[in-house]
């Protein structure tokens, strides 16, 4: 009996489900994370190639990056919102291209010295 009353009182005693906002936050964040789970199955992809190649792994890939390997393993399940120096980073140490800027016509007026006109 008191072993039964000691785990009503502890489920009594427990917080709240957080499930709410943790739904809103994932709702808030979904376009990044949509992007970021793209990024990370294109890197596994990469890994998993870059294995057979030069025996690339998380682990060399978190050494190279100078992050830990729990880092790389967010990274990896697309639950890491990533800054442009971590991208940069993925693509210095794999040798590969995540974002593409393109060349636009108000860029090429900035590099002869002209100022764009905005509307």
């Amino acid at each position: 009996m008191t072993d039964t009353l000691t785990k009503i009182k502890q489920v009594a005693n427990n917080p709240q489900s957080r499930w709410l906002e943790e739904a809103t936050e994932r709702q808030q964040n979904k376009s990044w994370q949509k992007r970021s789970f793209q990024i990370a199955v294109f890197i596994l992809q990469e890994l998993k190639m870059q294995k057979k190649r030069n025996g690339m792994t998380q682990k060399i890939l978190a050494e190279k990056m100078g992050v830990s390997p729990q880092y790389v393993n967010k990274l990896l399940k697309g639950k890491e919102n990533l800054t442009l120096e971590t991208i940069s980073k993925l693509e210095e140490v794999l040798n590969i291209s995540l974002i593409e800027v393109t060349k636009s016509s108000s860029l090429t007026t900035v590099e002869n010295n002209k100022i764009p006109e905005f509307i």
